[in-house]
């Protein structure tokens, strides 16, 4: 017996083979998950297309066999032995459509343990753009059942230790999760009416209260949690290595992350709610280009009124050559003039300096009819923007210091 137990992957694991009960390998993996601890949710066949996929929120890890066919009989089909064609095609698009539809709901790892051969299976996934992904990005691992027999939990453990984005994903979630449950634990004990207490606060405020306490609960979840005990440090030499392997895949990569730090696309934003840091696209009239400005008023004031509301949009211009301007001691840009915030990479790759010099003030009604809000800029990098902003605004005049002390002959 497989001696080693779950650490990131405790808890609830989803099976999904239709020889359960009848299949020595599947039944083998499934005692596995119940001697490390762990239940198992099996289910013979894939959920149905209108099954609310919400209800695995909360699971470790997902097992699916890729083969769920029976045959006339109702029995799993041997190993190496497919439906026809057509058939056989219809099956792998119900698996590819249900993997999509649950990566929208659960980013959690999907581990396909099949009788087939494990390319086959690869071949497969990758034939979908967006699977494709997944599987070169390790975040859908295919392994023949007969490797992972008796040893489950030693395989996800290894994998996870050898993919950082599983490794990091694993290791924050416990940590979220015991802070969550303290934090809660704490003020139920206080009273359990704490939350209706905070609702009325924020009501009286003319602020939407589902808003503020959304950001007040993660407020003090993220104050109760610990250091994460992570070290990724082991990855470095396989960045490098892919640095100089593929430069320019390299610096699209960083690009994307650093984009992803600080910068949220609209898509994922409520339509109807608006904040500093929103980012509007302006089309210039009869011109085959766009302005962006970005909305700096106050947090509380963004959330109050109707369509006749205020924004305060400071216009954001692209910054060329951008490399040359950065300081290479610290990291930043010594030389950010003080009528401008420079953000760096915060659109596909693109470097903005946002000008203080001119503001425009436009209601929603009129946002909403001329400009396309495309994303919303993030703190920090949106606060700074705005301390730099009032820092301007609030200038002293100075004189200038006298030209024959500093001109040359």
């Amino acid at each position: 017996m497989n001696m080693v137990g779950p650490n990131l992957f405790k808890g609830i694991a989803v099976v999904i083979d239709n020889g359960i009960g009848s299949g020595e390998a599947i039944d083998r993996i499934l005692q596995n998950i119940r001697d490390g601890g762990g239940h198992a949710i099996p289910l013979p066949a894939l959920p149905s297309a209108d099954y609310d996929l919400e209800h695995f929120s909360r699971v470790s890890f997902f097992i699916m066999d890729w083969n769920l066919a029976n045959n006339a009989e109702g029995i799993p089909l041997d190993a190496g032995v497919r439906l026809p064609d057509t058939l056989n095609k219809a099956m792998i698009a119900q698996n590819i459509a249900f993997l999509k539809r649950l990566s929208q709901n659960r980013h959690a790892p999907v581990f396909i343990f099949t009788n087939e051969e494990p390319q086959t299976v690869i071949d497969e996934l990758s034939a979908d753009a967006e699977l494709h992904k997944s599987v070169e990005e390790s975040h859908i691992l295919v392994k023949r059942k007969v490797e992972v027999t008796d040893k489950l939990y030693e395989v996800l453990e290894d994998w996870a230790n050898s993919t950082p984005s599983v490794l990091t994903l694993k290791t924050w979630e416990r940590n979220y999760v015991r802070a969550a449950n303290d934090l809660f634990i704490d003020l139920h004990n206080r009273t359990p009416y704490w939350p209706v207490l905070l609702w009325q606060t924020f009501g009286a405020d003319e602020i939407p209260p589902e808003v503020e306490m959304n950001k007040l609960l993660n407020r003090l979840v993220e104050s109760r949690m610990g250091l994460l005990e992570l070290d990724l440090g082991p990855f470095m030499e396989a960045v490098e290595e892919q640095s100089e392997k593929d430069a320019p895949a390299y610096r699209k990569a960083m690009y994307q992350v650093l984009e992803g730090e600080r910068f949220l696309r609209n898509e994922r934003l409520r339509e109807d709610l608006y904040a500093p840091g929103d980012v509007f696209a302006f089309p210039v009239p009869g011109e085959d280009r766009k302005t962006y400005w970005i909305n700096v008023r106050a947090e509380c004031d963004c959330l109050r009124g109707g369509d006749d509301h205020q924004l305060y949009l400071l216009q954001a211009k692209a910054v060329e050559n951008v490399e040359e301007r950065i300081d290479k001691t610290f990291g930043n840009f010594s030389n950010e003039k003080d009528n401008e915030a420079i953000v760096f990479a915060m659109i596909d790759g693109q470097t903005f300096s946002v000008m203080f010099r001119d503001m425009k003030i436009k209601t929603l009604k009129q946002i909403k009819k001329d400009y396309t809000r495309v994303g919303r800029m993030l703190p920090p990098f949106i606060t700074r923007v705005q301390q730099r902003y009032a820092a301007y605004m609030q200038r002293p005049g100075m004189p200038r210091i006298p030209p024959a002390l500093y001109e040359t002959a």
